[in-house]
């Protein structure tokens, strides 16, 4: 595989070296913090991203991470719902880039 990945039309969640479980999801780690996420979803935010000029998508990026970065000091179990369904999308925002840029697996929890 090369990194960046400049098109993911034809990627496969196997072509990043991420096993799903029975469910088709798996899961990461960030801090001490572990996450779900779906197989499907990931590619499609992949997708999504590179239909994105990359100023918008850098800013995007930014934001997720300021986001995740809030929700892991407040904790999820302490997010009402609507933050939670926030927190979780841009978790998925951001693994994505990481995905792209070859950089996602340090991020797995095996």
């Amino acid at each position: 595989m090369d990194y960046p990945i400049k098109n993911a039309e034809e990627l496969t969640v196997a072509d990043l070296g991420i096993t799903l479980d029975t469910e088709g999801r798996f899961e990461l780690q960030i801090k001490d913090y572990t996450h779900r996420l779906n197989g499907d979803e990931l590619i499609e935010e992949m997708n999504d991203q590179l239909d994105v000029r990359g100023s918008v998508r850098n800013a995007l990026l930014r934001k997720a991470q300021k986001e995740i970065l809030s929700g892991l000091k407040r904790g999820r179990l302490r997010m009402d719902e609507e933050a939670r369904e926030n927190f979780d999308l841009n978790v998925l925002i951001w693994f994505a880039d990481k995905a792209l840029r070859g950089e996602h697996q340090s991020y797995l929890k095996t």
